[in-house]
């Protein structure tokens, strides 16, 4: 409205003479708001007789730096508007502007032969297999839709030559079959020594792995996964997507019109899967070499080599696998968590004296504050918080509190795990979770879809889903689980008598560490101290400080603060440990395991406090829990290669946090027992012993407890 009548009327003094032509509401409109546009008006305008002290060759645009406008567009993350710099800015780019030459070494231009028959499938996978190309490098990759939608691999990646074949075609069984032998391993693959295979290369190989063990093709360990020894140079990036990692360490730029990698191609110009993939595999065989480099440069190969990459196939293979489960026993457990959430829900309800949505903060905040008076703890941007570290504290003052917490636990048991993990289970009454490697900084693993490592365990409502989690029939589960591993891993850091002495006599250490710090015999150490040194010894591998401690002990941070000290006077090889740590950390701008894993850390040198501060936790955390996650995971790829090295049928089928589950026939749970143990207590060498508690039982639930 605001253009039109402008073009017709001329300007605001023409709309403003005009009034009495224009409807009654535009009218009135515009009456209220003249003075205001009159004034906006004034301030668009720009002044043009300010007086300058530069003269107008001094004004004029000069060269561009093109790689500082290169790094700043990395850093920013500008993919797309980078490929356009040339075209916007033309001869302003000046020296630095790369020339023809250089823009064709950062675009990728693959040239896709697209097989159409599984006939002509066969035939390319065996010629990429065959003797001559032995030793030759072979990039691996799949469009966005997984193997599902395709498989492509380079044919000559200096010439842009790249294979793809549609994913309805890899179902074919000659065409699985010429496949193990170009990237398998066993029966399928060339006979002979190593050397004679074409080392693999990948982003995100368990991608790949997974869902060809579906097909019955194992894929041998890659030389490179493109993702992970990103994320080992840079554990605190997140960005591993492969466009990401091509334009950080190969300068490539994306590809033409395709959209980020998980999202939607809106606008419906995106390439096509064989396009996608010919550029994906082009990406990753230009990766290999600088990004070889930079693990070598920072001593990262070996972990990359020996650790990391092998452990792509256990871990593949936990989730092709799966564990068993009771679906009968999980349909119980939910249908009791129904009926016990709805009582509670009833409970509070009653206690509350009307009717309310017993999930719902604001209604909960009137009855509670409002109705019943309950003094408030915290506030909101909308209110009083209701949320569990508010209602702790409200804990005794009515019984709608017990009632409430009662119910928000049951409620999360009931839908996280009762009602989520029976969709999960498969149609061979298996869950496949899937596990993570990139997700960490400290170098620890996770799960997710669904989440097995968060299956509550605290509780007895929580410890029941173990019920669920069984043996098949004439198999046990093997359950070995490190004990006090970061503990160890402490006493070995810090190279603390008193810890050292403590693991080595096989004292119980969270009793003998209460009797240094509370200056008390053994004997008499009782349940609370006993406790207490547990959460301050747990708490130092997190990096905890004593307003941490106070929280989860429930005391004034004073009290806390003395306790802390206490602990490090009983062991002070543990504080200058810690202090050290922090020290390197802020010198380096990173820690460094005993394994080399480094973690940057580049809130150590913020100017904001608290986020010092939280560098500085970061900093203790890392060492400890970065050389217990490098320890399990010599463990995992260890005992997976020795229960093939010795066929033995037992399989691991989950981990969860320092555990490792089996699932063993019985008349093999023996040798695989002994075998489970030796692996893991002689997976790093500590100055304590590394021990590892065993348990056999038909349930998850049996061997633990």
């Amino acid at each position: 409205t605001a253009a039109k009548l402008v073009n017709e009327r001329g300007g605001l003094d023409g709309i403003f003479a005009s009034l009495d032509e224009m409807t009654p509401k535009l009218r009135e409109n515009l009456t209220a708001a003249e003075a205001q546009v009159r004034t906006n008006a004034e301030v668009m305008l720009l002044v043009r007789d300010v007086p300058l002290d530069t003269g107008l060759d001094e004004l004029a645009q000069g060269q561009v730096d093109a790689e500082a406008v290169r790094k700043l567009f990395d850093f920013l993350e500008f993919r797309t508007l980078h490929s356009r710099l040339a075209d916007v800015l033309g001869d302003v780019l000046g020296a630095g502007a790369p020339d023809d030459e250089e823009l064709a070494a950062r675009t990728l231009e693959p040239v896709v032969a697209v097989l159409g028959t599984a006939a002509q499938t066969v035939e390319a996978l065996r010629a990429a297999a065959a003797p001559e190309a032995a030793g030759t490098r072979l990039a691996l990759a799949t469009p966005a839709g997984g193997l599902a939608a395709g498989l492509a691999w380079a044919v000559d990646p200096d010439a842009g030559r790249v294979a793809f074949v549609p994913g309805e075609l890899l179902h074919d069984p000659e065409v699985s079959e010429a496949l193990a032998g170009l990237v398998g391993i066993g029966a399928g693959s060339p006979s002979g020594s190593s050397e004679r295979r074409r080392p693999l290369a990948a982003h995100d190989g368990k991608a790949l792995m997974r869902p060809l063990l579906d097909r019955g093709v194992e894929m041998r360990d890659p030389l490179i996964d493109t993702m992970l020894a990103a994320y080992l140079l840079d554990p605190a990036d997140a960005r591993y997507d492969l466009s990401d990692v091509a334009g950080r360490y190969a300068g490539l730029d994306p590809p033409a019109h395709a959209p980020p990698e998980g999202r939607l191609d809106l606008d419906g110009d995106a390439v096509e899967p064989a396009e996608q993939a010919g550029w994906a595999v082009l990406a990753i065989d230009r990766l290999v070499a600088p990004l070889r480099e930079a693990l070598a440069a920072q001593g990262l190969d070996r972990l990359n080599d020996e650790v990391e990459v092998p452990l792509v196939r256990v871990l593949a293979r936990m989730e092709h696998i799966g564990i068993g489960v009771d679906r009968s026993v999980l349909e119980t457990i939910r249908d009791e968590l129904d009926t016990e959430a709805e009582d509670l829900r009833r409970e509070v309800l009653a206690d509350a004296g009307r009717d309310i949505n017993v999930n719902s903060p604001k209604q909960l905040a009137e009855v509670l504050f409002d109705d019943l008076g309950l003094t408030p703890t915290k506030r909101t941007k909308t209110g009083f918080s209701t949320d569990a570290q508010s209602l702790e504290k409200l804990r005794g003052e009515h019984p709608i509190v017990d009632h409430l917490l009662g119910y928000r636990e049951v409620e999360k048991l009931r839908s996280t795990y009762g009602v989520g993990l029976l969709a999960e289970v498969g149609a061979d009454e298996r869950i496949r979770a899937t596990f993570n490697q990139t997700v960490a900084r400290t170098g620890r693993l996770s799960s997710d879809a669904p989440n097995l490592h968060n299956i509550p365990v605290r509780s007895e409502r929580g410890r029941v889903f173990r019920t669920a989690f069984v043996a098949p029939p004439a198999h046990k589960l093997l359950v070995a689980d490190y004990d006090q591993i970061e503990l160890r891993c402490i006493a070995h850091l810090a190279e603390d008598p008193g810890l050292i002495t403590a693991f080595e006599a096989g004292d119980d250490i969270h009793t003998a560490t209460a009797a240094r710090v509370f200056d008390i015999a053994v004997s008499e150490v009782g349940v609370e101290e006993r406790a207490t040194a547990k959460m301050v010894s747990y708490g130092l591998a997190y990096g905890m400080e004593a307003y941490g401690l106070a929280q989860r002990l429930n005391i004034p941070t004073g009290e806390a603060a003395e306790i802390l000290d206490a602990y490090f006077e009983a062991f002070p090889a543990v504080r200058q440990y810690m202090d050290q740590t922090v020290a390197e950390a802020r010198s380096k701008g990173y820690t460094e395991t005993l394994f080399g894993r480094r973690r940057q850390i580049p809130e150590l040198a913020s100017p904001n406090v608290r986020l010092r501060q939280a560098g500085e936790r970061q900093a203790m955390n890392a060492g400890i829990q970065g050389l217990a996650a490098d320890i399990f995971k010599v463990a995992l790829v260890r005992l997976d290669r020795a229960l093939e090295d010795r066929e033995l049928a037992s399989r691991i089928v989950l981990q969860v946090h320092d555990e490792i589950i089996l699932e063993s026939p019985e008349a093999e749970v023996a040798p695989a027992a002994e075998l489970t143990r030796e692996v893991m207590r002689g997976a790093f060498e500590l100055r304590v012993p590394l021990e590892v508690d065993l348990q056999v039982a038909a349930t998850w639930a049996g061997a633990k407890g």
